[in-house]
C-alpha cells in the first residue's frame, strides 16, 4: 500500500498545480490584452472627438457661437484628459496582469520540474520494492529447494 507522501502522488498533485497555474496564466494574458485593446479604443475615441472640436478658420461667427465652439473644444479636451488618465490606468492593469502571467508560467514551470522529479524518485524506488520482492522470492525458492 503506498503512503500519503507517495512520489508518484504527489508528482500527479504537482502536475495538476503546474496544469491549473497555465490556465491561469492563459486568462491572466488574455485580461491583459482585452484592458489594453479597451485602453487603445478610448485612445482613439479621444483622439477623434478632440479632431472633431478643432477650432478652424470660421468667417462671420458671432460671439455667441465663438464661445459655443470654444466650450465644445474645452470639454473635448477634457474627455480626451479623461480618456487618457482611464487608458493609463488600464495599461497598468494589463501590466500588472502580464508580470503575474508571468510568475505563474514561472511557477507552472517549477512545479513541472518537480513532478518530473518525483516521478523519477518514484520509478527508482518502485523498481527498488520490485528487485528487493523479486529477491525475497528467489530466496524462498532456493530455501523450499533446500528443506527437500
Amino acid at each position: 500500500m503506498r503512503s500519503p507522501a507517495d512520489p508518484a502522488r504527489l508528482a500527479t498533485l504537482l502536475d495538476h498545480r503546474a496544469h491549473r497555474l497555465r490556465r491561469e496564466a492563459r486568462e491572466q494574458a488574455e485580461h491583459a490584452a482585452r484592458r489594453e485593446q479597451e485602453a487603445a479604443g478610448l485612445r482613439n475615441a479621444a483622439d477623434e472627438r478632440l479632431r472633431q472640436a478643432q477650432l478652424g478658420e470660421e468667417h462671420g461667427l458671432d460671439r455667441q457661437r465663438l464661445f459655443e465652439r470654444l466650450r465644445g473644444v474645452a470639454i473635448a479636451r477634457a474627455h480626451v484628459l479623461e480618456c487618457e488618465l482611464r487608458a493609463g490606468h488600464l495599461r497598468e492593469q494589463a501590466g500588472d496582469a502580464r508580470e503575474q502571467e508571468q510568475q505563474l508560467r514561472h511557477d507552472a514551470a517549477g512545479h513541472h520540474s518537480r513532478a518530473r522529479r518525483l516521478q523519477a524518485v518514484g520509478a527508482h524506488i518502485d523498481q527498488k520494492h520490485r528487485q528487493a520482492r523479486q529477491r525475497r522470492q528467489e530466496r524462498q525458492i532456493q530455501e523450499e529447494y533446500t528443506c527437500r
